[in-house]
């Protein structure tokens, strides 16, 4: 989609077909400011030429881009003024990598496309340029099986297991339709041991900040709670609970540690 300045060395490239990714679209008092967007979504990176400054690879970058319909949302140069040294730090939030000197440029935007927007930013420093892409794009589901045996077995065993296949849409409490196989499986579980009462617990990642973490928790355990609800089971034997980023159960320095941070769990009472 989007050709490397000439001279460029490719030196890492990753593909995730799906997944949420977090575009750093401004800075506040706070730190960075990123808003989430889903789709496919590419990361790469490359050397840059030798004896080319900062300015002219971002240029030919914006020009390019522009040529092709790029609306910039956010754009910055020098360390302060992108805030990639605050906390949280932009690796932390979508990998990208400035390092710790001063002159860096980065700007974000937006391409049309057929199937939505293309979400395009470009972080550039003197030795690498980052180039990251989210193009429109929707999840493969059915690719999760939920074994009700499975799920009983583990809460008689342990009390509590994750129920896989729950899916909101992203920093919200809304239940995306392809979670309804999981929850058909849950209610069916609680119909079938009608003694059981049970919390259902949510559960974020680290990115945002501690209260708005428990605060959208509370809302998807809430929102599970409903869902199970409106399938017949009784609201007397149902909890809902919100964590928030306090039980990690994978590092959150990674995309892959955070997706499994986001998670929902079935404990017994």
């Amino acid at each position: 989609m989007v050709s490397p300045y000439e001279g460029s060395v490719l030196r890492e490239h990753g593909e995730e077909s799906f997944n949420v990714y977090r575009r750093i679209v401004g800075l506040d008092a706070s730190g960075p400011v990123a808003e989430e967007v889903q789709g496919k979504v590419n990361r790469l990176r490359y050397d840059n030429p030798k004896g080319r400054s900062t300015l002219e690879i971002e240029r030919n970058y914006r020009q390019a881009l522009a040529a092709r319909g790029l609306v910039v949302d956010f754009e910055c140069a020098g360390r302060q003024a992108c805030g990639h040294n605050r906390r949280p730090g932009w690796v932390g939030i979508n990998g990208l990598n400035l390092g710790v000197g001063g002159d860096v440029r980065y700007f974000t935007g937006r391409m049309p496309a057929a199937a939505g927007s293309v979400y395009i930013s470009v972080a550039v420093n003197p030795q690498r340029t980052f180039l990251h892409i989210v193009e429109p794009g929707g999840m493969q589901s059915g690719k999760v099986s939920i074994n009700l045996d499975e799920l009983a077995g583990k809460l008689e065993q342990h009390g509590s297991v994750e129920l896989p296949g729950i899916y909101f849409d992203s920093g919200t409490a809304v239940l995306q339709a392809s979670s309804n196989p999981a929850l058909d499986i849950a209610a069916q579980l609680l119909h079938e041991r009608p003694t059981w009462k049970m919390a259902v617990v949510g559960h974020t990642d680290n990115q945002g900040t501690e209260a708005f973490n428990q605060q959208l928790s509370q809302q998807r355990a809430d929102a599970v709670v409903q869902a199970l609800v409106a399938r017949g089971v009784g609201s007397e034997r149902l909890e809902s609970q919100g964590m928030g980023l306090t039980k990690p159960v994978a590092d959150n320095a990674t995309e892959a540690g955070r997706a499994r941070n986001r998670r929902v769990e079935l404990v017994r009472r």
